[in-house]
Formats: C-alpha cells, sequence, structure tokens
C-alpha cells in the first residue's frame, strides 16, 4: 500500500548574482501563485548561487552592461547624486542634456524615462520645470505628458534592450498609470519571459527604494513514499534547488542531497504540481532559486 507524505518545506533566500545599485516604486504586481510549467531542457542548466533568504539568479545567457562609456557613467551618476539629495527634478534634466548631446544610451533612456513615468504617477520631486514635459501648472495637463514623454524613452530603450525585463515591467507601469490595463498585463506578461536583474534592475531597485522579496511554495499535492523505499528501509529528506522564473514555473531541479534516487523522483513529481510564487523586486518579479526540502519519514 502506497503511503502519503507531505513535504516539509525549508526556504532559504537572499543572495544575489551581480551587482544591484539601487531603485524603488511599485511597478507590476508580482505572478499570481500558479501551477508551474515545468521545463528541464539542455536549454536551461543554471548554477544555483549560494545560500540566502533572497536567491536571485542572472540567468547565464544574460548579460549586463558592460563597458559603458565614461560619460555615460558620469551622466548617470550625477543624476542618482541629484535624486539622493532630493533634486531629483535637476537629475532628469542632467539627462536630458546628455541625450541632446547625443548619448542615448540605453541606461539613460531607461533611467530618464522610469523619472518620467514617476513624474507622471504624482512625485512632486520629479516634475521638470524645463525640457519637453515641463511641468504647465497641472496635474491633469502634466500626466499625459510626462507618460508620454516615458513611454518614448523606454520604447527606444527596448529597442535597444530587447530582451531586458525591466524595460517592459515600466512600459507596462506607463500603461496601468494612463488606464490601459489590458495592455499593461500584456507588457508585463511579456517581460516575465526575459532577462532579470544587472543595472536596469538596480536603477528600479535605487528609484523607487524597492525591497526584495523571496520567492514562496504556496502548496500542492504531498509525494508518495515509493513502497520499494519503504520496503527497503530507505527514508530521510531530498533537498533540492528550484529555479522559478517571474512567472513562477519550476524551469530546472538540482540536487543537493538524497538518501536515494527513488526519493529523489518523488519529490520532484510532486514538486512538478506544486504552485509557487515568483521572487521579486518591489512588484517586479525575477529570476531565483528556492530551496525546498521534502521529508520521507517511516515512523516509529
Amino acid at each position: 500500500m502506497t503511503q502519503q507524505f507531505w513535504p516539509h518545506l525549508s526556504v532559504r533566500n537572499v543572495i544575489l548574482i551581480g551587482s544591484l545599485w539601487g531603485i524603488a516604486s511599485c511597478a507590476t504586481a508580482p505572478p499570481p501563485a500558479v501551477a508551474p510549467r515545468f521545463v528541464d531542457t539542455e536549454s536551461m542548466r543554471e548554477t544555483p548561487v549560494p545560500d540566502g533568504v533572497f536567491r536571485e539568479h542572472r540567468l547565464a545567457r544574460c548579460q549586463d552592461d558592460v563597458d559603458v562609456p565614461r560619460t555615460v557613467e558620469r551622466y548617470l551618476a550625477t543624476c542618482s547624486e541629484y535624486f539622493r539629495d532630493g533634486s531629483g527634478s535637476d537629475g532628469m534634466m542632467e539627462l536630458e542634456i546628455g541625450l541632446e548631446e547625443g548619448h542615448r544610451h540605453s541606461l539613460i533612456l531607461l533611467t530618464l524615462g522610469q523619472m518620467y513615468l514617476l513624474a507622471g504617477q504624482g512625485n512632486p520631486d520629479l516634475l521638470p520645470v524645463e525640457g519637453p514635459a515641463a511641468d504647465l501648472g497641472s496635474y491633469d495637463l502634466n500626466k499625459p505628458r510626462l507618460l508620454g514623454r516615458a513611454r518614448d524613452l523606454l520604447t527606444e530603450a527596448l529597442a535597444r534592450r530587447p530582451g531586458d525585463a525591466a524595460v517592459d515591467y515600466l512600459l507596462a507601469d506607463v500603461e496601468r498609470t494612463a488606464g490601459d490595463f489590458v495592455e499593461a498585463d500584456r507588457l508585463t506578461a511579456r517581460g516575465r519571459d526575459k532577462c532579470t536583474g544587472g543595472r536596469s534592475f538596480g536603477a528600479l531597485k535605487m528609484y523607487q527604494d524597492l525591497y526584495r522579496h523571496p520567492p514562496k511554495y504556496v502548496g500542492g499535492p504531498g509525494p508518495e513514499f515509493p513502497q520499494t523505499a519503504v520496503n527497503k528501509g530507505i527514508s530521510g529528506d531530498v533537498v533540492l534547488d528550484l529555479l522559478l522564473s517571474p512567472a513562477g514555473e519550476v524551469q530546472q531541479f538540482v540536487v543537493v542531497e538524497s538518501p536515494a534516487e527513488l526519493l529523489t523522483e518523488a519529490a520532484r513529481t510532486s514538486l512538478r504540481q506544486g504552485r509557487f510564487e515568483a521572487a521579486s523586486i518591489g512588484k517586479y518579479a525575477v529570476w531565483s532559486w528556492l530551496r525546498v526540502t521534502t521529508a520521507f519519514n517511516l515512523g516509529p
């Protein structure tokens, strides 16, 4: 007779790959807990990051920004300094000057587009007094112009960063703020198939003062204790690292420890039917690892 056992789940989180240099406001809501579409193909073979409470992951196929021109770095640094000092609108003008001088780097476009978005959401510290969307004295008049400027900049950034989820998430925020929730949902879903982390998400975290939220196992069927294992007296904990997509889907299993392969497969089978919440930075869903322990106990 097959015995049913519910897994004991332990989650260890916080560690990141790549550099995060900061930012904040809410953007896209984390995806609902879903039963994962399991994918474990040769094209998706990632290495887990070290243990920690929050285990964000930068996919191997996703490259971070390298060799950013020094002039672009200076504009970005000046903008962030103004922002931290409470003069965000001056920082916006610095980046606008950079664009006028021909420095249309994707990080400038993404950062400035985000700041116009936040201004369009009502942040008074980011209301420009000059430039293409200067203050007209009324939020009703300012809002469409600020969001339009954000949309234009982020659309240009998307052409330069087609695989970056941050751009889609920000564009989704623009449409949501403008009232187009259908388009916002479409853009959010599109972003969940792309790269997360790196400097673009660092910019989100810094300018929006975001917190990191670990992934969660929500629930699912308990594993079946294989009768063969019962007969042989094999028991113990199966510890697996699960790579979760921003949609909360299990993309890969990595065995950390297990007493036997048949218990490993029983744990995998139950977790394939489980439901998970993706890790997130604020409301922006990201790739992450989740450590899950399934306990197979024979009893006294």
